[in-house]
């Protein structure tokens, strides 16, 4: 038995040692990281400026009215002005201006330059501006649901990013480098190298248990040298 938990765990650490260092590398990074700064809230302003429903001349009757196809409507701000959002069947998403009742065209670049102008919570210049219309050219940090988008980059420390989405003008998403280290870090952590989706992925599932085999013919053998030596020496000394 302590022969084999020997020659077991030998083969065993030799084959997962170099992920069990991974895993602590990147669980000391994760756990060391304040999570509301890798989300990107620091980069934007919390506009929490409340709609004053005395301004809305455009009621929600009246856009009923005009979209009979309208769901999933939610009436927000752009750039503290209100406005509705909504899906308008095969159309695809609007956006109405609850003022005037016209619907607000798709963002364009001066206006998301503008957008996350507004919402940046920086003095840096903006670097780049760059429109993202399918998957193939958008970077992997972002989903692609959230297309059509504009990434607004700005210049600096961690380099700050915007994106805006061209259909309802918000804020999608808020990335900087530290959150693009540790999107990385949570991909080797996982072991899935794609995307970082899959938890359960064979390849996670196989060196864990293996790191069980590595872990029970360890304590086997700790469990000798000390407790079962430990004991004959104790045993040795009072007979």
């Amino acid at each position: 038995m302590l022969r084999l938990s020997r020659k077991y765990h030998k083969w065993l650490m030799a084959f997962t040692g170099i992920q069990f260092l991974f895993w602590s590398i990147t669980g000391v990074y994760m756990v060391s990281m304040d999570i509301h700064y890798i989300h990107g809230e620091s980069i934007v302003k919390q506009q929490k400026t409340a709609l004053n429903l005395d301004d809305i001349r455009y009621t929600i009757d009246q856009l009923a009215a005009d979209f009979p196809n309208a769901d999933q409507i939610s009436l927000s701000s752009l750039q503290g002005l209100p406005v509705y959002r909504f899906n308008n069947g095969e159309s695809g998403k609007v956006m109405v201006d609850a003022v005037s009742g016209k619907v607000v065209p798709p963002i364009d670049e001066t206006s998301a330059k503008q957008i996350a102008n507004y919402y940046y919570n920086g003095s840096t210049d903006i670097v780049s501006v760059t429109q993202m219309s399918s998957v193939s050219d958008m970077p992997a940090e972002l989903s692609p649901r959230h297309l059509p988008f504009w990434q607004i980059q700005y210049q600096g420390f961690l380099t700050p990013t915007l994106y805006v989405s061209q259909h309802s003008g918000e804020i999608v998403a808020k990335r900087h480098d530290l959150w693009r280290l540790f999107d990385w870090m949570w991909r080797f952590h996982i072991m899935d190298y794609d995307d970082g989706e899959n938890v359960g992925n064979w390849l996670l599932f196989l060196f864990a248990l293996f790191g069980v085999g590595a872990a029970v013919t360890g304590g086997v053998l700790t469990f000798h040298h000390v407790g079962v030596v430990k004991y004959r020496a104790i045993k040795g000394r009072t007979s």
